[in-house]
């Protein structure tokens, strides 16, 4: 690809991963790099297909379905086996949206329509992983002992 084609890409990477930060705010347990890696098989789509839309949308929509639902815990050491894997889902993601294949609207928290699967995921990393974030907080200080809340 041209240097004006690789720096397009990059520039569709940043804006689907801000997009879809966007929904899930400046703080949450939802890992970051599931948002930086959607964006990047976004890119990759697009290059492989000059800029189909579709195919991108199919891209994220198999990202977020995949690796929608990784914890950022802080642990430096695990976050990058964290990136690894948001990065292998966003290939095969990828590599899926290429064959047609996408998850279909009803299939978890995946909808018919793109805006309202990202609308999905920004409300889980936003409000349902609220209480989450102080609970791997009190963890990780020893605030509280998991073992006392195994049933």
């Amino acid at each position: 690809k041209s240097h004006d084609e690789t720096l397009r890409a990059l520039i569709v990477s940043n804006l689907v991963s801000i997009y879809i930060k966007h929904y899930i705010g400046p703080l949450s347990a939802f890992c970051g790099a599931v948002s930086a890696s959607t964006g990047a098989g976004a890119a990759i789509t697009f290059m492989a297909t000059d800029g189909d839309a579709r195919k991108m949308a199919m891209t994220v929509t198999n990202t977020l379905a995949n690796v929608g639902g990784i914890l950022c815990d802080g642990a430096k050491p695990s976050c990058a086996a964290k990136i690894a894997s948001s990065l292998q889902a966003a290939l095969m993601a990828h590599a899926m949206s290429m064959k047609d294949r996408v998850f279909k609207g009803g299939e978890g928290i995946v909808e018919k329509d793109i805006e309202d699967t990202i609308r999905n995921i920004g409300y889980i990393g936003k409000v349902g992983m609220k209480g989450t974030d102080t609970d791997i907080l009190n963890v990780m200080i020893g605030q509280i002992d998991p073992k006392d809340y195994v049933c």
